[in-house]
């Protein structure tokens, strides 16, 4: 289904993962969104919880979406994640700029990592 998905003219994916960033396990899943960041697509990792932020190397499939070209989300809120990229995108930014500006903190929309 995201492969289908995918295959639209998209610029950028929102996933909605489990708990501190985690994914299903699948190595199709992985590949998809793999090829997706390779061919351009910004492909943003959210939470699904209320509180409390994304740490995509903190366990296995994390890791994994980070080694795909998957970037953190932070603690950003859906709305926060859309307009912020809707945003970027209008401003003919190339995707390496995008995806570094989504990780930063432009107008208190996320808390980024100390580390």
């Amino acid at each position: 289904m995201v492969r289908n998905f995918l295959r639209q003219p998209v610029k950028a994916l929102i996933l909605r993962s489990y708990g501190v960033g985690n994914a299903p396990q699948n190595g199709e899943f992985i590949q998809v969104l793999a090829e997706a960041s390779q061919r351009g697509i910004v492909v943003v990792n959210l939470t699904q919880c209320m509180s409390g932020k994304v740490n995509m190397g903190g366990y296995a499939t994390g890791n994994a979406l980070a080694q795909a070209g998957v970037i953190s989300g932070f603690d950003m809120t859906v709305e926060a994640t859309l307009t912020k990229l809707h945003y970027l995108l209008s401003q003919q930014l190339d995707v390496d700029a995008i995806r570094a500006a989504m990780q930063q903190n432009l107008r208190g929309e996320l808390t980024p990592d100390e580390a």
